[in-house]
């Protein structure tokens, strides 16, 4: 038997990516369930000075979207502290605090819905992810997509240890050779297959 939570269980266990942030009000509106958070207070790291500091400057609001809950977009706006480091000889006098795992610099989206949305351009790319994504809740145009895909990270490329040259491909014309593949080693390689080219 499964027993009953409060509403406090309840917001955290619907937003439980959100967990860094204390969650001040969950609303419904048009369609678009609209949350109210804050930053969780204490000191934070100096970005210069990589000193602790608690001194608040201010304060200011970020408004990113979130993964769509119940099929209907998520729209989180935090309230986040401008902070001012201590230290005199610090070249930064004033920083934003920064919530790891759920905001990241710049951005309009949390970082597990940009997750999601990088996987939804690796698979299918501009366009077809266009049109799925609203399916799921999420609307974001073609461009903003590749603009996704062109940050996703290239896998590592491996280098061939060795290069073989098949001359009867090649008709046996050592001007050919330029279209295959070549690697640090192919200086000794080319220079072996032109040997055996002139020899034969």
């Amino acid at each position: 038997m499964v027993g009953w939570c409060d509403i406090n269980d309840l917001v955290s266990i619907v937003f439980s990516g959100l967990s860094s942030l204390v969650i001040e009000d969950v609303a419904g509106q048009d369609g678009v369930i609209e949350v109210r958070a804050r930053a969780r207070g204490g000191p934070v790291r100096c970005p210069g000075c990589d000193g602790l500091t608690g001194h608040v400057h201010g304060y200011y609001q970020r408004t990113v979207a979130d993964v769509p809950a119940d099929g209907r977009p998520v729209v989180v706006h935090v309230r986040v502290r401008r902070m001012r480091c201590p230290a005199l000889n610090c070249p930064v006098q004033t920083f934003r605090e920064q919530v790891p795992g759920v905001l990241d610099r710049y951005q309009r989206r949390t970082t597990r819905l940009t997750a999601q949305v990088s996987a939804v351009a690796r698979e299918l790319a501009g366009r077809a992810s266009a049109r799925l994504l609203p399916a799921l809740g999420i609307g974001v145009s073609r461009h903003v997509m590749l603009g996704v895909l062109l940050k996703i990270p290239l896998p590592a490329l491996t280098v061939p240890r060795v290069l073989g040259i098949d001359l009867s491909r090649f008709g046996g014309y050592p001007d050919c050779w330029r279209a295959a593949a070549a690697d640090a080693v192919v200086a000794g390689v080319r220079e072996a297959a032109r040997g055996r080219a002139r020899s034969g």
